[in-house]
C-alpha cells in the first residue's frame, strides 16, 4: 500500500511540475497583458504591449519585487528573518532612546 501511495505522490508532483506550475505562470503573465492593454493606455497613454513583453515585464517584476523567489519562502527565509528581527531591534532602541530623551526633557 505505501508504495502505491508514493507512487501517487510522484505522479501528482510530476503533474504539478510539468503542467502546473507553468500554466500558472502563463496565466499570469496572460493576466499582466491584459491588464496593461486595458488599464495603461487609457490612464497614463503608454503603448498596448504583446504577450511576450508581458512575460517579460512579469518575469522582471518578480525578480526586483521578490528577490527571484518564485515557489515560497526559498532557502533565504531563514536570512531574511534574520535581517528582520535586527531591524526590529533596532528600531526598539531607537524607540526607547527618544522615550527615554522625552522622559529627561518633561523631568526637566
Amino acid at each position: 500500500m505505501h508504495d502505491r501511495d508514493e507512487i501517487k505522490f510522484r505522479l501528482g508532483k510530476l503533474f504539478l511540475i510539468l503542467f502546473a506550475i507553468p500554466a500558472f505562470f502563463f496565466g499570469m503573465a496572460y493576466a499582466v497583458w491584459q491588464l496593461w492593454n486595458w488599464l495603461l493606455p487609457d490612464i497614463f497613454g503608454f503603448k498596448q504591449i504583446n504577450y511576450w513583453q508581458a512575460l517579460g515585464l512579469f518575469v522582471l517584476s518578480h525578480l526586483l519585487f521578490k528577490g527571484g523567489q518564485w515557489f515560497g519562502p526559498g532557502h533565504h527565509h531563514g536570512g531574511r528573518r534574520h535581517w528582520k528581527r535586527r531591524m526590529k531591534e533596532k528600531m526598539r532602541e531607537r524607540l526607547q532612546a527618544k522615550l527615554d530623551q522625552i522622559d529627561r526633557e518633561l523631568k526637566e
